[in-house]
């Protein structure tokens, strides 16, 4: 488990950092935020990326971040049933928050919904809420959004 979470960390950094290539890109391509129980989390670093499954025709969006400090890893995936398009759907979506440093612990998805209020082959945008859990505790996930370009 801990070797997963130190790829997903190594990922997200080197992300953040490819991200950061460009002197006068300074703004974020994109967005990607929620609030867990009362804190606030925001990416400073956000990709958007649809990728093939293992089971034949069905895409996977995927949204990655990482906030400003390094310190936690955000990611929402969500596995369409049959096409890429706009909906809700909560059948299929996942949704993790890792602390990169391995202070504490890490958050997954125990219910997600994910409404996708705008989608293309460049573009996507919507909002999500749930419940996460660290397998002990639950909590709310609520003022989730997100708009990214899709690479």
């Amino acid at each position: 488990m801990r070797i997963k979470l130190l790829l997903a960390a190594i990922i997200a950094i080197g992300m953040g950092l490819s991200a950061c290539s460009k002197k006068n890109d300074l703004a974020p391509a994109g967005t990607f935020a929620f609030k867990l129980d009362t804190i606030s989390y925001h990416s400073n670093s956000t990709e958007g990326y649809i990728t093939d499954t293992i089971e034949a025709g069905k895409k996977t969006l995927v949204i990655d971040g990482v906030t400003n400090n390094f310190g936690y890893h955000m990611e929402l995936m969500i596995t369409f049933p049959d096409s890429v398009r706009v909906g809700s759907y909560e059948v299929g979506t996942e949704m993790s928050l890792m602390d990169i440093q391995q202070k504490a612990v890490g958050y997954v998805s125990k219910a997600i919904k994910i409404n996708i209020t705008s989608i293309n082959s460049k573009h996507a945008e919507g909002n999500f809420s749930g419940v996460l859990s660290n397998g002990d505790i639950e909590k709310p996930l609520t003022d989730g959004t997100f708009k990214v370009e899709i690479y």
